[in-house]
């Protein structure tokens, strides 16, 4: 297949490019050119401005792809704009979401709790937060895309080996040097993903499913900041260290995780029905926890 990717320089972007070049497809990835990487010629490069329609025209006219993945769209301008510049000359459109657009909820989150057909697009707003920009941006492509279209609503994703945002690290860290971690006042379970299961699960939805519509990803079972440590700490032989912490920046701010002050369970059954089994979060934990231990240079 001939298949575009923006983004794909970094982190499960890459890792997703990694395996569609494993499968033998024709890829070209798409970047604003300003993050090396390692693929050599076994991909084609285009240099472009997501943000702008002029730019997305002149890269991709008269070009044909079968799937198109879209890691880099954040709000409905972007989407907006890559409906336009594609319009009916490709087969396929898998767009990265996230878990954010759903709101809170105790229970499982399934994907029905967030219908984008029926969300209201607005293309004039200022700016958008980051849950808002994922909404918005779904809504543009399911009411307005002339193309299928495969929202994978991501989870909390995490990594040991390639996670550029050093998020894990930082947990890995201060649990093996008794540095205390900053956790809300209640905990709260959520949902992660590993950067290889969402890679292979991007890989699925674009290639190998000719499902349509949302789809949530997420690793089985769910985990509060203080079991992630807790977990992380089993496999280091240490026990982690708490304090409820702060929005500012001083010692005692919260941790990378503590992003969202209330539960968020994924159910990943949609995903399940389609024969994808997402493992168990914590079967993973150890190797991650290795990786970046190692990278670390912690002693285990």
């Amino acid at each position: 297949m001939k298949i575009l990717v923006m983004g794909g320089t970094r982190f499960f972007g890459r890792r997703l490019v990694e395996l569609l070049l494993q499968d033998g497809h024709d890829i070209t990835i798409a970047t604003r050119g300003q993050t090396s990487d390692d693929f050599g010629e076994k991909v084609k490069r285009i240099k472009i401005d997501r943000t702008d329609q002029g730019s997305m025209n002149r890269a991709f006219e008269n070009r044909y792809f079968d799937v198109v993945y879209d890691q880099i769209c954040f709000n409905p301008r972007e989407a907006k704009i890559a409906v336009e510049t594609f319009g009916n000359r490709i087969k396929r459109y898998v767009f990265t979401s996230s878990m954010a657009v759903y709101g809170h909820k105790e229970t499982e989150i399934v994907e029905s709790d967030f219908i984008p057909e029926n969300y209201k697009v607005n293309l004039d707003a200022d700016d958008y937060a980051y849950d808002e920009g994922k909404r918005q941006a779904e809504a543009y492509f399911f009411q307005h895309g002339a193309f299928p279209v495969v929202a994978v609503r991501v989870a909390m994703v995490v990594s040991g080996n390639d996670d550029f945002t050093g998020r894990f690290d930082f947990y890995v860290g201060h649990v093996a040097n008794g540095k205390s971690i900053g956790v809300f006042e209640t905990e709260h379970p959520i949902t992660y993903v590993t950067a290889w299961d969402i890679a292979d699960f991007l890989r699925m939805m674009g290639v190998k499913s000719g499902y349509q519509g949302p789809i949530n990803a997420g690793n089985s079972g769910y985990l509060s900041i203080q079991e992630l440590s807790r977990e992380i700490g089993k496999f280091l032989g240490v026990s982690p260290r708490f304090h409820v912490g702060q929005s500012s920046h001083d010692d005692a701010k919260l941790s990378p995780y503590a992003i969202f002050p209330y539960t968020w369970k994924l159910s990943n059954s949609k995903a399940n029905s389609f024969g994808y089994e997402f493992v168990d979060i914590r079967k993973v934990i150890p190797l991650m926890v290795e990786q970046s231990a190692k990278r670390l240079g912690i002693e285990q």
